[in-house]
């Protein structure tokens, strides 16, 4: 296999700490590591992308209950650049992301079977600074009473818009028996997105939000990263971790998780892309 490589170098650089030892990572307070070269640039950053996941029935609430929810839902971009706005929508149903003072609304397709997502996208420019509010309009949430519609971090979210920098955004999510896979018939562990793009030169800040209590890696010998997440403090309750690292070549650099998972499908994902492997795209 062609990262076979990559794992066991990647394998040296963890050393004695072993594959289940990872950083601090608190769902409340989020870890910060510090991975890749940071370079000197005048590149301009001149498009975002920015990639959200719906789980239905995931994230926990403070009634007790799992609701609906999309992953990383505060998330940051840059005032003046062109965004590239993509959710990958695992659940049954239709959802709507709005937010009317930005003249934003994406109307999100309803996944087609379980572990099938719908990538649904919308391309805007921000052009004022702030907090902006988004929510679904949506009826989400099953038997819920529409719970995750009226609570912040749940199918409600805050979108900060920040003065222009250049630095990029990435929004990662993880989740055990997530993804189908025609090949085997079987549901597996994958992040969501697997696959993202970024731009050379530019500092890049990645946030993962783990929903598995079991840890998972994102090691890419390629652009220098070895990061580990540690798993969910419970069912819903995931942890959160964010690190950065500056792309100094433009190409395809493929990534994988190094710690055994998927085991109840004998580690099937690990060793196909889109799942516990895929790749980083890297423009000019």
């Amino acid at each position: 296999m062609r990262r076979t490589a990559w794992v066991a170098a990647a394998l040296l650089v963890m050393g004695v700490a072993g594959c289940g030892t990872a950083g601090p990572a608190s769902p409340n307070a989020p870890a910060v590591s510090n991975s890749g070269s940071t370079t000197n640039t005048t590149t301009k950053l001149s498009m975002q992308t920015v990639a959200l996941t719906v789980l239905p029935g995931s994230r926990l609430g403070a009634d007790g209950k799992l609701h609906d929810t999309v992953t990383n839902p505060n998330f940051t971009v840059v005032k003046g650049v062109p965004v590239k706005l993509s959710v990958y929508n695992y659940s049954a149903n239709q959802y709507t992301l709005v937010n009317t003072m930005l003249g934003l609304r994406l109307h999100i397709a309803a996944a087609p079977r379980q572990g099938v997502p719908v990538i649904s996208t919308i391309t805007f420019t921000p052009t004022t600074e702030g907090a902006f509010s988004w929510r679904c309009t949506a009826s989400v949430d099953g038997h819920l009473d529409r719970w995750a519609l009226n609570h912040q971090g749940f199918m409600e979210g805050i979108m900060h818009v920040v003065p222009y920098q250049n630095k990029q955004y990435i929004y990662l999510a993880i989740k055990d028996g997530l993804h189908y896979a025609a090949a085997d018939g079987k549901l597996h562990d994958s992040y969501s997105p697997a696959d993202f793009t970024v731009q050379k030169g530019i500092p890049v800040q990645v946030t993962v939000e783990n929903f598995d209590t079991g840890s998972h890696s994102l090691t890419d010998p390629g652009l220098g990263i070895n990061e580990v997440f540690t798993g969910a403090s419970g069912a819903g309750t995931p942890s959160e971790t964010t690190f950065t690292f500056t792309p100094n070549k433009t190409g395809t650099f493929p990534w994988s998780c190094i710690i055994a998972c998927d085991t109840g499908a004998g580690g099937w994902a690990m060793m196909h892309n889109g799942y516990m492997m895929g790749d980083i795209s890297v423009t000019s």
